[in-house]
């Protein structure tokens, strides 16, 4: 009788859950932009290609569709390259390639039409990229196609969704006018029909459950099973994303008022009591149920109906997406809600390897993919009393991860989160507050993207804060886009802000870079340029770059640049300075078809201490590789336009690029200039001759002498190549992982001669490639060798290339005499080539998988020495110590630098990190760092000292790196990724 009481208490408070749930649950309710890139490699018209196609992807299906064609159903990051490697590309998460024999053919070929679904993309060899959630690519070769797939199968997958909107379209254009396009590749591209939503999904109702003890009562028409001991409930297969399994001590078990579930239902445990046990009672014993060999009474295993169930004691339920801990639990399975108390919530990130925790008083499971917290602390620490965290008095969070017919996941995780009255927790104690913040569930728990403090000499205590824009605005982001909000605050500059974004979309693609700061101290750029004030106390920078891709091939990129002062970019993105695109204000329009192109391009100068050519506007068209007969091939190149020099005041780049000192600006001057060039390849044996000539024309109504004048530049010669190898499988060495070697050798050459009446001085250095020529003859020969051999464990060995040993020697008749710059030679325009005479030299010598040593040096032949210098080597002991030794000598810019860098695992919770670089000449440090990490549970602590000599700087900082978020760091952010450097390994 006691049990029995007990058993019914239980009961009552299941249904007292079930039913202060449900009347709550149902009222809830894509770089840089470039600029004036040429037209590459073209892509030659032809009726039918003898390109080969490779298909890869992780699953692939192979078998025949009804009309007899071969099919390849590709699964999982499908990649398709049609031809060579500069061959077009598509790839998508899923395609579908129907191959057929085109019937009757002459020359015998067949058809390949590609289907691409989500996230479709082609790339085609002169650039031009398609894109678009499908697109439909048909494809005439004679070549074969090759699958390369991880797992394969012979099931047929046409009652699949992706095969039969792929088959729909194919019949579509085989029906409509594409039919007669005839076998010429062509692509469109096609919206895809609207998709059931997540929350519209059919979820099976079908349950099995097991307990050590099982019994049935009916209450108010419903029959109940009351489990105790060990409760297991499951639906759906494992891995699927429909699968739910719940676990606890005891649960309650609400089947349907009405019991017709079909005949393979398993019968109720009151009818097994009837027979076997105390009908009254309706416990079962035992005995009458299937026994499993661990001593588990199961029930259901044919699929049961379940409504829903109620559960306590040690509460887990597990879900393809996450998994929750609790006290108690009521699941709703018709409808995939539930109410959650005390609940832990997991939720994985593998793509950075750490859990993500939500422990609440309250959850509620709105939908299999929508959940509800109330009073929410949420971290990635397991433990109770974390570090830090993020609370929040509500929680909403959505997965909208995409998974394909088996219910799989086929993209990383993705979804969105909403925290209302968020706060940062650290230590307990909140130092941070928003009313809103919204995100996508794969950037981060929190909309803060970086923080990090420190101090330095030049900028003294630093305070910089990076978060993400559209979250703090409690806005969805557009698709494509992702933006950063910067709010920095340095002691000895002042306060700072600024706001990054970049998008990518199916037409279109860009980003946005500005950044302002009261700034009251002085720059230090370095040996003789320090202490420097700043003209006005307000510094900035605003950078705008967008490309538009339009119809019919034609594409417009805007650019617009503005800097306060010359040194601001240096001061505070050296790097960007250093080493990315020139900051323009520009308009640019190309349409480029095959293997030509069109562009109109107008520019305007407006950072005066920049030097510019403008264009009011300037033309041009391009055509590569023409065929003219059967052994011509005709290259045209042609411009016209309004073009304006503005320079700006002698500048280290002035005799860099153009080899001369300060020259004055032009006015507006009207340019027209053309160049044309005939190549007769012919191959002689192994080796590929190719005799050119080449000329110019051009004229300009404006010189430095303060005239019109024109130029005629008239080039011939003769290039050649060749290639050679051979194989010595018996060549093996375990000590220098040598398993057969493979050489193979390319000897180039290009000899050529000039004439113009019209030196480069007489005109203004408009575009380099154009008014920078001079008459000059030269030659120049190389040797291009590569040793191959086999590395890797057995069932996974791979081709790599253990030496590459390049080598040119240049020679020309009228070397220039101007010491700041290297000699060159241009294989495709000698014209353009640097007239010094050089031998040059580079080495890469990858000893084995885990060291490597590089080596070029240049050598200038017109002043008989050495003016350029580069040893290294790298050498990676994992995963203890990995160390970097270089030398190198630039001669130009007087640089003589040693440098030295190491990480050390001292054991698992300490790393040490060293770089060194020494200016031999000045004896001088131009950087030591010294950083120590400790590794503490989901958090990395560096302790870093850096010194910089040259610009007469000292740092001290301290970085906290969440493990798993490295945006989130506190510390100077060169220092988070210190002891993740030096990698020559993928693993």
């Amino acid at each position: 009788m006691e049990d029995r009481s007990r058993r019914r208490r239980f009961i009552s408070r299941a249904c007292l859950g079930a039913v202060l749930f449900v009347p709550a649950a149902g009222a809830t309710g894509q770089s840089r932009v470039p600029l004036g890139d040429e037209v590459e490699t073209p892509r030659l018209p032809s009726a039918v290609r003898d390109d080969d196609i490779h298909v890869s992807g992780t699953l692939a299906f192979l078998f025949k569709s009804p009309d007899g064609a071969d099919v390849v159903h590709v699964i999982g990051e499908s990649r398709i390259r049609i031809g060579d490697p500069d061959g077009e590309v598509l790839s998508s998460r899923e395609a579908v390639l129907w191959i057929s024999a085109v019937p009757g053919a002459d020359p015998p070929h067949d058809r390949v039409e590609i289907y691409l679904r989500d996230d479709a993309a082609m790339r085609e060899p002169a650039g031009t990229i398609w894109t678009g959630p499908v697109l439909f690519a048909t494809v005439a070769t004679r070549g074969r196609v090759y699958v390369h797939h991880d797992y394969q199968a012979s099931d047929s997958t046409e009652e699949t969704r992706v095969y039969q909107e792929g088959a729909a379209v194919r019949e579509a254009l085989r029906g409509g006018a594409a039919a007669d396009a005839g076998p010429v590749s062509s692509i469109q591209v096609f919206r895809p029909p609207a998709e059931k939503s997540a929350d519209q999904t059919e979820i099976p109702s079908f349950v099995s459950y097991r307990s050590r003890s099982l019994s049935s009562d009916v209450v108010d028409g419903r029959r109940l099973v009351t489990a105790v001991g060990d409760v297991a409930i499951f639906r759906g297969k494992p891995g699927s994303d429909r699968f739910v399994e719940i676990r606890a001590e005891g649960a309650v078990i609400f089947l349907p008022f009405e019991r017709d579930v079909g005949p393979d239902t398993t019968r109720p445990p009151a009818e097994v009591g009837d027979e076997t046990g105390d009908a009254d009672s309706g416990t079962v014993p035992m005995d009458a149920l299937a026994v499993r060999p661990e001593g588990f009474a199961e029930l259901g295993v044919g699929g049961t109906r379940v409504d829903g169930v109620y559960l306590e004691g040690d509460v887990v339920l597990t879900t393809v997406r996450n998994s929750i801990r609790a006290s108690r639990l009521y699941y709703d399975f018709e409808h995939d809600r539930a109410l959650i108390l005390d609940a832990v919530v997991r939720v994985d990130l593998p793509e950075r390897n750490v859990p993500l925790f939500i422990r609440a008083a309250e959850v509620r499971q709105l939908s299999a993919r929508q959940l509800e917290a109330t009073d929410a602390m949420i971290t990635t620490s397991e433990f109770h009393a974390p570090h830090y965290h993020v609370g929040a008095r509500k929680v909403e969070l959505v997965d909208r991860t995409q998974t394909d017919f088996y219910g799989r996941r086929t993209v990383p995780r993705t979804g969105t989160f909403q925290l209302r009255d968020a706060t940062l927790n650290i230590a307990g104690l909140p130092v941070l507050y928003w009313p809103v913040i919204r995100g996508e569930i794969d950037e981060g728990e929190t909309s803060i993207r970086g923080v990090s403090v420190g101090y330095s000499r030049s900028f003294g205590a630093e305070l910089q804060t990076e978060w993400r824009l559209f979250n703090v605005l409690g806005a969805e982001p557009p698709e494509g886009f992702d933006g950063t909000l910067k709010l920095d605050y340095f002691s000895d500059r002042g306060p700072a802000a600024g706001v990054d974004l970049d998008y990518r979309r199916d037409d279109s693609f860009g980003e946005l870079r500005s950044y302002v700061i009261h700034d009251e101290g002085e720059d230090n750029l370095g040996t003789g340029r320090k202490n420097i004030e700043p003209e006005n106390d307000l510094r900035g920078r605003f950078l705008m770059r967008h490309r538009q891709y339009l119809q019919d091939d034609w594409q417009l990129t805007f650019e617009l640049s503005y800097i306060s002062d010359r040194n601001f970019l240096e001061e505070y993105f050296e790097k960007e300075f250093d080493i990315e695109k020139e900051q323009e204000t520009l308009i640019y329009l190309k349409k480029q078809v095959d293997h030509w192109a069109f562009t109109a391009h107008l520019q305007y100068r407006i950072l005066d201490f920049t030097t510019q050519t403008e264009r009011l506007p300037d033309f041009s068209f391009r055509l590569v590789g023409e065929p003219v007969g059967e052994r011509l091939t005709w290259f045209s190149e042609a411009r016209a336009g309004f073009v304006r020099y503005r320079a700006a005041e002698t500048t280290l780049r002035d005799f860099l690029q153009f080899g001369r000192g300060h020259v004055d600006s032009s006015g507006t001057t009207a340019r027209t200039e053309t160049r044309q060039e005939l190549d007769a390849p012919l191959d002689i044996g192994p080796m590929r001759i190719v005799p050119f000539v080449s000329g110019r024309a051009g004229a300009w109504d404006d010189t430095p002498e303060l005239g019109g004048d024109g130029r005629v530049f008239g080039a011939y010669g003769v290039r050649g190549s060749m290639y050679f190898w051979r194989v010595d499988e018996e060549l093996r060495s375990a000590m220098w992982d040598v398993d057969g070697v493979r050489h193979i050798i390319k000897p180039d050459f290009v000899v050529w001669g000039s004439h113009t009446n019209l030196d480069s001085d007489g005109l203004y250095p408009f575009d380099e490639d154009v008014e920078g020529i001079d008459e000059v003859d030269g030659v120049s020969f190389g040797v291009r060798q590569r040793w191959q051999t086999r590395r890797g464990p057995p069932d996974a060995r791979r081709t790599v290339d253990v030496v590459t040993w390049d080598v040119d020697v240049g020679a020309f008749n009228d070397a220039e005499s101007d010491e700041f710059t290297y000699g060159f030679a241009s294989f495709a325009r000698p014209e353009n080539s640097v007239s010094r005479n050089y031998v040059n030299h580079s080495l890469i010598w990858r000893i084995n998988d885990a060291t490597a040593l590089v080596n070029d040096i240049n050598y200038d032949m017109n002043d008989g020495e050495i003016d350029a210098y580069n040893v290294s080597l790298v050498v990676e002991r994992t995963p203890r110590l990995t160390y970097l030794l270089a030398y190198r000598f630039i001669e130009e810019t007087e640089s003589n630098l040693i440098g030295f860098g190491a990480n050390y695992e001292l054991n698992e919770k300490y790393t040490l990190a060293l770089r060194e670089e020494f200016d031999l000449d000045r004896g001088k440090t131009l950087d030591l760092t010294v950083g120590l990490l400790r590794r503490y549970p989901r958090w990395d602590v560096i302790l870093a000292f850096n010194v910089d000599e040259a610009e007469d700087d000292v740092g001290i900082s301290m970085s906290l790196v969440p493990q798993g978020f490295p945006g989130a760091a506190i510390g100077p952010r060169r220092f988070t990724g210190l002891v993740e450097s030096m990698k020559i390994q993928n693993r």
